[in-house]
């Protein structure tokens, strides 16, 4: 199915993002690797745009769009002060539960009904998701023992509850337009919004971007594609179901990791991947 071939290219490329800020923002500032991206992906999202055939917007279209990009930034506020709250094997897992999140929203919100085996799919792939970042010696659970004492967790899960709520709304953007056009104007507003909210509290520093311009041009590229790719995929399945394979990113990075930069192959990291690829299994086959 082509979904699952755009959902898998959107957790590519998510992945490729965070494999190659962390090769070429190292020493730079955390601002500096949220900045790139959104500065270096801002002109191919409008050099998109004329080539589309504009659709017939439907009425509230720019209503929805004012209300998603706020929401959306307010998601990748929490995730980055949550990075700076608390150690990742703390915070990473709990990004897996937005699609467990998203089977409420996508069907408060769309009416959206998966079917039992698509659910037990999004369950499966969650379970191996969180298993993939959980820390091997505080154990499975760890996460969850600090969820009331760390405030990195707490904001992560937060996060992935604001991120179910954008994600149905970026689909309900969709379905006002067409997924292309949903995509690039989305990007184009949030990208714009988010920068003007940085430079004004003087979080964008030109001298940190100026030495990498070659990673900065890949990361706008994979932003542009990953965004492409969701909004595409989204479109022709239940949200849900795109989300669980678009957290397959998290086996991408690992290979990033193993073959990129020599890191171990935990063995609760192969145990998280096996529950992942059965999660997509079941949803690509069952659901």
């Amino acid at each position: 199915m082509l979904w699952i071939l755009l959902s898998v290219g959107t957790a590519f490329f998510s992945a490729s993002e965070a494999a190659l800020t962390r090769h070429g923002f190292q020493h730079a500032s955390p601002s500096s690797a949220v900045v790139a991206p959104l500065i270096f992906s801002l002109p191919l999202f409008a050099l998109t745009l004329p080539f589309l055939e504009p659709p017939q917007l439907q009425p509230g279209f720019w209503s929805v769009l004012a209300m998603l990009v706020p929401i959306n930034a307010a998601g990748y506020y929490l995730q980055n002060w949550s990075f700076k709250s608390s150690p990742l094997s703390l915070t990473v897992p709990f990004m897996a539960f937005t699609p467990v999140f998203v089977l409420g929203t996508g069907f408060l919100y769309l009416g959206e009904r998966p079917s039992a085996w698509g659910c037990l799919g999004v369950l499966v792939t969650v379970v191996g998701g969180y298993m993939l970042y959980a820390d091997e010696k505080g154990g499975v659970l760890a996460p969850f023992r600090a969820i009331l004492r760390e405030r990195g967790s707490m904001l992560m899960l937060a996060a992935a509850m604001v991120w179910s709520v954008a994600s149905v709304m970026g689909k309900q953007l969709i379905l006002l337009s067409s997924p292309i056009y949903a995509g690039c104007v989305f990007s184009l507003a949030h990208n714009a919004a988010l920068l003007l909210f940085l430079l004004l509290i003087g979080q964008v520093r030109p001298k940190e971007l100026r030495p990498r311009i070659r990673h900065q041009l890949g990361l706008g590229l994979c932003l542009y594609l990953h965004i492409i790719c969701h909004f595409a995929a989204v479109s022709m399945t239940t949200v849900a179901y795109m989300l669980s394979i678009k957290r397959l990113n998290g086996l991408f990075a690992l290979g990033f990791e193993r073959f990129l930069f020599g890191q171990p192959m935990l063995r609760h990291r192969l145990y998280g991947t096996d529950w992942m690829t059965a999660g997509a299994v079941i949803i690509a086959v069952m659901g």
